[in-house]
């Protein structure tokens, strides 16, 4: 694993802040609807829908979008067929929206290290997973390390929505995050080995919380 150092660790440690302006503060993932449902009350919950998603669903496929990015990242073609299949991927609309909207802002933002980005963001409809990937490997971040950073990024969004949501106490967040952290680790390792061939999920009740957050009569969250 290549390692990050010196100025592209600080770079890195801007694009995974929660202060980097994505908007991911607005979305939830369809975790809303789960939390009203019952679904997600607690930090034990809130880890098993978590590992559930790193294991089985659209978290999963996120780390196989986002390596693929990287791998492609000089290749403007293959990106953008990779932005198209990723965006054809999305279960329902909020989960298109959610992945476009924050990929864009992703580029938007990124522009400031990498200017190229505003140009790529205007050429093609750009996913969060593919921005990451692509803006990783064009700042020298190696795999493995873009990798976790794009699934830490991910988890650290959802439990901070939950933390909101149920709510839980910012020590009980912090705790989720502890406990996601070996998950994390597993995740990428198996990612290291898949590829668009592996895309698919088991997490039918995550997909039809996105799907039925659409007609939710009390919102906090945009998903």
């Amino acid at each position: 694993m290549n390692r990050v150092e010196g100025i592209g660790f600080l770079q890195l440690l801007s694009w995974v802040s929660p202060a980097f302006p994505t908007g991911n503060y607005a979305y939830s993932h369809g975790l809303e609807w789960a939390v009203e449902q019952g679904s997600l009350h607690d930090v034990q919950s809130l880890c098993l829908w978590l590992t559930a998603l790193l294991e089985h669903g659209s978290l999963r496929n996120d780390l196989i979008f986002l390596k693929e990015a990287w791998d492609h990242a000089t290749d403007e073609a293959a990106l953008m067929e990779l932005a198209a299949h990723v965006l054809a991927c999305a279960s329902s609309r909020e989960r298109y929206e959610e992945t476009l909207w924050q990929g864009e802002a992703f580029l938007r933002a990124a522009s400031v290290w990498q200017p190229d980005c505003e140009r790529l963001r205007q050429m093609m409809a750009c996913p969060l997973p593919v921005a990451q990937g692509l803006v990783f490997s064009r700042g020298g971040v190696g795999r493995d390390e873009a990798l976790q950073a794009g699934a830490y990024g991910a988890v650290a969004a959802l439990v901070a929505a939950v933390v909101k949501l149920v709510p839980l106490g910012q020590t009980d967040g912090l705790r989720a995050l502890h406990h996601m952290e070996r998950v994390i680790q597993k995740a990428v390792l198996e990612t290291k080995g898949r590829t668009l061939a592996d895309v698919g999920s088991a997490c039918f009740a995550a997909d039809l919380a996105a799907i039925h957050h659409e007609t939710q009569r009390t919102r906090l969250f945009r998903t």
